[in-house]
């Protein structure tokens, strides 16, 4: 396996590797595809900030994982590219675009709160399909972080991911608190901030 630059070009693999784990909810209730794509390629545009902290991992030419970071005083225009779409969806996947908007809105604030922009490195898109890439590509940003004067990491997870992953690998849980919108079958939807410090 091999750890790359992950460029623009890249974000289409991506959307292909986030679609089993976040597409197929929003592609739901006869949505469809397209529509759970894009929801996908939206996630993937909101941690998209450019070089240099975004890597992918390939295993004989295919992105098997990928790490998107950035420092928080940088903007990476993921809402401008979405109000390009909300014309062509119907009035339910409208909504429920917005909805997302108004999740990932109101949880970014929370994040960058306990953050300093010159210390602090916020890893906004991370996922993983094979067992130990997830490690080489946190390893890949910590290096560079460190090198570049970061001290810590910091991302926001929620219950439709693997959030115990972080517990077991060095991620310190920051705060954590409940999203009801996003609740199904009257489960609680959790969402959690970890932070991680760049040890050398």
């Amino acid at each position: 396996m091999k750890i790359e630059k992950f460029t623009e070009a890249d974000i289409q693999d991506a959307v292909e590797l986030a679609y089993p784990v976040w597409g197929v909810g929003h592609a739901s209730n006869g949505q469809g595809e397209r529509f759970g794509l894009l929801m996908c390629e939206y996630i993937i545009r909101y941690g998209w900030y450019g070089e240099p902290y975004a890597f992918k991992i390939t295993d004989c030419g295919k992105m098997v994982g990928c790490i998107l970071a950035g420092n928080i005083s940088q903007k990476n225009g993921y809402n401008d590219w979405l109000d390009t779409l909300l014309p062509t969806f119907n009035e339910h996947q409208r909504e429920e675009a917005l909805a997302l908007r108004e999740y990932f809105g109101s949880t970014s604030p929370k994040v960058y709160s306990k953050m300093r922009a010159d210390k602090d490195l916020y890893l906004s898109f991370f996922i993983s399909s094979v067992s130990g890439c997830g490690k080489r590509l946190v390893a890949k940003v910590e290096t560079l972080a460190h090198a570049q004067g970061y001290e810590n990491l910091y991302l926001w997870t929620d219950s439709s991911c693997n959030h115990g992953y972080y517990d077991h690998n060095g991620f310190q849980l920051v705060e954590s608190f409940k999203n009801d919108e996003w609740a199904v079958e009257k489960k609680d939807y959790t969402t959690y901030i970890y932070r991680k410090p760049i040890n050398y």
